[in-house]
């Protein structure tokens, strides 16, 4: 690699030799032929490495060449501008604290004087992720951590960033919480999945553990596969997969509602604008009320032409952020959170002392009590029907809970409460509810006696959180960009090492894997994402028209 030092750059120069003075050919005295200059950037500063090759003199050796000091290799690799002791900074920066190029350039030039491109860091950084991921995978490290279990929890998960790509898989054990390997798919179909299961038993065998446990959602795929690669083996259904599909037709109404709602709840903007436009907005206090507390004074209507404009802009803030809340979940659906919220503030406004009547102030906090009780009095009906089902809903999952007794019990239970929805045929919530109940009972109730048995595979999901947010980090949108796809098999066990690796990584748990490439897979992905990209090009359309 090819770089412009400055001459203003003092090195500091250190002598390497070969330890080895003996030709390997004739085991003649081999002498110094020459010598070469490397110049390194590390974090105590520049250093300039005096490398003293030997030759054989003896000219009936075979042997032609020069032969370099051997330490060369714990300062750096061939090609590289940098110490070990950067490149480990530089990769740490990059995993573990989630630092972009720029950042980590800016920080290595302003704290350690080194200046480096952002196209020499992105070559650093690929290869420090290579070697990371090779460590991590390395059956060497996994014996070391699994020495002391002889049986094992495997699940398996995907993640598309964007829809009409490619899903990485990620096959991950539990009682460890470790990735074992992660491959993109093109496809979800049963016959990719295998691969990949397959894989999987072949790797529980080297590693010689017993697979007590898979767990997934309930995939076709995972179901069938699993199956036949691991016929003894109990398949548990992600609890979490089955809350969420189990409320689906009554979140699906919730929002249907909540959106109607939000559509009454007009006029807020113009309420506000009635107060800046009287001149009140300039000197406005904003003091947030509280909607539970009663207000037992009653200023002048003096008082709140410089006041009560400000309580009247907090009621709007207070209302605006309630209609943008979309948290919530199979137990509490969003829709539900904002109407029962509506109704606090609608209830603080009419224990509110108002001014006397007439007034510019109290015609607009009882304006903006109608925008409240508008939007929810026109769909009251539809969202008593959501707390009917919610309730439902609150019934089955509390029967999965083990503290709510043993496992016959509840299962029992949960079949009983199948066959009454059942009973519903008239209605459309509950025979949805019944089939789906009916679907994932099977492994719904699996593997409970297994010591600290996760209770769905949220533990995964939630680790999705860690690539998300590093790509979140590099390229600033919500949702994980596409490079989480194609550098999966590698970017993916590298952010799991730095979970559990405390500190930098350092040059001697990396050297062994300073040959290690990149997975076939991964480089199949980004060969098809240039492809893609090349394919959808303006220029290339352009060519294509003017032909």
């Amino acid at each position: 690699m090819s770089h412009c030092w400055p001459e203003s750059i003092a090195f500091r120069e250190i002598p390497l030799v070969c330890e080895t003075r003996t030709c390997p050919k004739c085991n003649g005295a081999m002498r110094i032929s020459k010598h070469r200059r490397r110049r390194l950037y590390t974090l105590d500063g520049p250093i300039c490495l005096v490398l003293k090759r030997l030759r054989c003199p003896n000219d009936d050796c075979t042997i032609s060449g020069t032969f370099g000091p051997e330490q060369e290799a714990d300062y750096a690799l061939p090609r590289w501008l940098i110490g070990w002791d950067v490149f480990c900074w530089i990769g740490h920066r990059r995993f573990a604290r989630h630092w972009a190029i720029p950042q980590i350039r800016k920080e290595l030039e302003d704290s350690y004087g080194i200046r480096l491109s952002d196209d020499a860091l992105e070559d650093y950084t690929d290869q420090y992720q290579t070697m990371v991921a090779a460590y991590w995978q390395d059956m060497k490290q996994l014996d070391e951590q699994y020495a002391d279990t002889d049986e094992i929890i495997l699940s398996i998960d995907g993640l598309q960033p964007e829809k009409g790509h490619e899903t990485l898989y990620v096959v991950r054990e539990l009682t460890h919480r470790r990735v074992l390997f992660a491959e993109p798919l093109l496809s979800s179909a049963t016959e990719e999945i295998r691969r990949l299961i397959v894989r999987t038993k072949k790797l529980s065998r080297t590693m010689n553990k017993r697979v007590v446990l898979w767990m997934s959602d309930k995939q076709d795929a995972f179901v069938k596969c699993i199956a036949d690669e691991f016929p003894d083996v109990p398949h548990r259904y992600c609890e979490n997969h089955f809350f969420r599909d189990l409320a689906k037709p009554v979140l699906e109404m919730d929002s249907t509602a909540k959106k109607r709602m939000r559509g009454k709840v007009r006029g807020l903007r113009a309420i506000e604008r009635k107060i800046l436009d009287v001149g009140n907005g300039h000197a406005i206090k904003m003091t947030l009320p509280d909607v539970n507390d009663d207000v037992t004074e009653s200023p002048s209507d003096d008082e709140f032409l410089s006041e009560g404009g400000s309580i009247v802009l907090d009621y709007c803030s207070v209302v605006r952020g309630i209609l943008n809340d979309n948290h919530g979940g199979p137990q509490r659906p969003p829709g539900i959170r904002m109407l029962d919220a509506l109704n606090e503030v609608s209830q603080s406004l009419n224990r509110l002392n108002k001014p006397p009547h007439g007034s510019h102030v109290h015609d607009l906090l009882v304006r903006l009590n109608g925008c409240i009780e508008k939007g929810v009095s026109d769909q009251q009906e539809t969202f008593d029907r959501v707390r009917f089902y919610t309730t439902h809903v609150c019934r089955v999952i509390e029967l999965l809970s083990p503290d709510a007794g043993d496992t016959v019990y509840r299962e029992q239970q949960f079949e009983e409460l199948q066959q009454a929805f059942q009973g519903h045929s008239n209605d459309v919530v509950f025979i949805q509810m019944s089939k789906l109940m009916k679907s994932f009972r099977p492994g719904l109730f699996l593997g409970e006696e297994i010591a600290d048995l996760p209770r769905d595979n949220l533990a995964l999901e939630r680790w999705f959180r860690h690539p998300k947010s590093h790509e979140r980090k590099i390229h600033g949108h919500q949702h994980a960009g596409k490079r989480i796809v194609q550098e999966g098999p590698t970017l993916l066990p590298t952010l799991d090492a730095h979970l559990s690796h405390a500190g930098l990584f350092t040059p001697e748990e990396l050297i062994p894997y300073a040959n290690a490439s990149v997975p076939a897979c991964q480089t199949a992905s980004r060969a098809r994402h240039k492809i893609m990209v090349k394919a959808r090009s303006q220029k290339k359309e352009k060519n294509y028209s003017e032909n």
